[in-house]
């Protein structure tokens, strides 16, 4: 009699199969359709994934109602939806209105509603347009892990409409234009439910946007701060203020470099553990330019780093990457940032120190080489990073929510 047992893939624990397709990431789109076809057991399961993350470009003439139509009628697959990203197809970087989608209120809660099990909420670029009051009047609140709304266009009252109907563990707000119509602000009765806040304000003018988040942001809620680039904005932010009035509880901050004493609110921010800064110099550069760059970085030396809290976790340091030639290296004699590392001697708990290019004239293996000259301990320690990153689009391609978890 044989007693060999047939074990088929319809027999494999559950639970490995959903391993499998994590492993191939919701990017594979084909593979996980393909899925579905190996086994009955298979079918539900890749389906659950295929569908876990939902991305909807559209171009500025097009409209969501197609998307709230079909989630309305498929409601076994809208139930696998966690993740909605609905954003414009021609996502620009400044912003530009002309190419932006128009999106309606009451069709974007027609769209939450029929998704029960969302936890990740991104609008980017996208038009909010206001509606009739009756058509949201009767909703539930949403709860949502993380949210992403960059502000474009809707008056800024409209904004903290939509927002009070959220229950938000981790939300970016980055609002991108100022409402020029309107010369004050009254939050009403609109109030933010965010356990933790990060605000990365690209507007060419901010007054407004303070002035509201000022009245509706509690001490305990902003956790992240994202200075913009200086070349957007035609006018200062008044960071320190804002930050003196509700960063208490601030863990991630970036500054860009200021004629002002900006430094001076760092030993006010208690819970600070991630701090992001501009340099504005190069990794190293030819030596008769050392001077010029050194007055630069003196800034940063002299006056900021003193002023971190001892306790920091992460310094990250935004840097070009030379285009050099002759065979220059880094050296006391070439490199603003040598003996640096002796000053961050008085950061013992330091997790990480980072260096951030937006592109690299030569391979990463270089550019680490080079850097760790310049930061041999911290090298040797493991925990000098060197990574290629555009400023504008790091808050949407490196999310720093797992951190802040850690953290809340």
């Amino acid at each position: 009699m044989d007693t060999k047992i047939t074990i088929t893939i319809g027999d494999l624990p559950a639970e490995l199969f959903h391993k499998v397709l994590e492993q191939l990431g919701c990017e594979d789109r084909e593979t996980l359709a393909a899925c579905s076809l190996v086994c009955r057991r298979w079918f539900d399961i890749s389906r659950q994934h295929l569908f876990s993350d939902i991305h909807v470009p559209r171009d500025c003439d097009e409209t969501f109602e197609d998307l709230a139509t079909f989630v309305e009628l498929h409601e076994t697959t809208a139930g696998y939806v966690r993740t909605l990203n609905l954003e414009a197809r021609l996502f620009h970087i400044p912003p530009v209105i002309s190419l932006m989608p128009s999106l309606p209120l009451d069709l974007l809660f027609r769209i939450l509603r029929a998704l029960p099990n969302l936890t990740i909420l991104r609008m980017r670029q996208i038009k909010i347009a206001p509606s009739d009051p009756s058509d949201v009047s009767r909703l539930h609140r949403f709860n949502l892990e993380h949210m992403e709304y960059q502000k474009c266009l809707s008056e800024i009252g409209h904004t903290f409409e939509l927002l009070s109907w959220f229950h938000i563990d981790h939300f970016d707000f980055d609002p991108l234009f100022s409402d020029s119509t309107e010369t004050e602000i009254k939050a009403g009765d609109y109030a933010l439910d965010v356990r933790s806040l990060c605000v990365s304000p690209w507007t060419t003018d901010p007054r407004l946007t303070f002035q509201v988040l000022q009245q509706v942001v509690p001490r305990y809620m902003l956790k992240s701060f994202r200075y913009p680039s200086l070349t957007i904005l035609s006018t200062p932010i008044p960071v320190v203020d804002f930050l003196r009035e509700v960063g208490q509880n601030i863990i991630d901050l970036n500054l860009c470099p200021s004629g002002q004493d900006d430094y001076l609110v760092l030993p006010q921010l208690p819970s600070l553990k991630v701090f992001r800064y501009h340099l504005e110099i190069s990794l190293f550069c030819r030596p008769a330019d050392l001077s010029l760059q050194r007055a630069v970085f003196a800034s940063f030396k002299e006056s900021w780093l003193p002023h971190l809290p001892m306790d920091l976790e992460q310094l990250i340091m935004y840097l070009t990457y030379p285009e050099v030639e002759d065979g220059i290296v880094p050296a006391a004699n070439t490199s603003a940032l040598w003996g640096l590392e002796s000053a961050l001697a008085r950061f013992p708990r330091l997790k990480k120190l980072s260096l951030i290019f937006p592109e690299l004239p030569c391979d990463m293996k270089t550019a680490i080489s080079a850097a760790a000259v310049c930061f041999p301990t911290h090298y040797n320690r493991g925990v000098l990073e060197v990574d290629v990153r555009d400023f504008a689009l790091e808050c949407r391609d490196f999310d720093i929510y797992g951190y802040l978890r850690e953290c809340c």
